[in-house]
């Protein structure tokens, strides 16, 4: 199995500049990417929710990606992430893919990844069916998992097999694991 390396430089360093990058500094990150070989370049976010100023990498629209000059090597390699706090409601979760996605072929985004929570996961997986029939990779980023045990991690994982998902890790989001409990709970 070969490792695959994202990088999603402007989707987390967003948080200290509310997601309004220059042009240039997009374009010249793109660029570096694309010589880097990277094989993900998760370019920001998309969200419903459109409270104060952010810049457009906090929406990363199918509009905005597309003003972009993407470099060849990474035309298949666009990826943007979905809080899933956002698509956890079952009543409204398709209205909502609907609202953020177009079919995968008339838009720049291959790779979809969805941050949750333990408590929103399950709610949130059959989110990836709907993905998947518009044309999408899948990943799920299961966060703040340094206080659940393996039972649950397990249960979880399980759960994430009835579901057409391309890649499912766990995020030390707080920075807490440590390598022994690692090994000792690691799958």
């Amino acid at each position: 199995m070969k490792i695959k390396l994202l990088d999603c430089t402007l989707r987390d360093g967003g948080y200290y500049n509310s997601w309004d990058f220059e042009p240039d500094l997009i374009q010249d990150y793109l660029e570096s990417m694309e010589h880097l070989q990277v094989d993900f370049v998760e370019i920001g976010f998309r969200s419903l929710k459109n409270e104060g100023f952010n810049g457009g990498v906090a929406f990363s629209t199918d509009f905005f990606l597309n003003k972009l000059s993407i470099p060849a090597g990474l035309a298949d390699k666009i990826g943007v992430m979905i809080n899933g706090s956002e698509i956890a409601n079952l009543k409204t979760q398709i209205s909502s893919l609907e609202k953020l996605f177009n079919p995968k072929a008339k838009s720049p985004v291959t790779l979809v990844r969805i941050a949750c929570h333990i408590n929103e996961f399950n709610d949130c997986l059959p989110a990836a069916k709907w993905l998947k029939k518009q044309g999408y990779l899948v990943g799920f980023n299961l966060m703040q998992i340094a206080d659940q045990s393996l039972e649950k991690i397990t249960e979880l994982a399980k759960n994430a097999n009835n579901y057409p998902i391309d890649v499912l890790y766990f995020a030390d989001s707080m920075g807490s694991l440590d390598f022994n409990q690692l090994k000792k709970t690691s799958i």
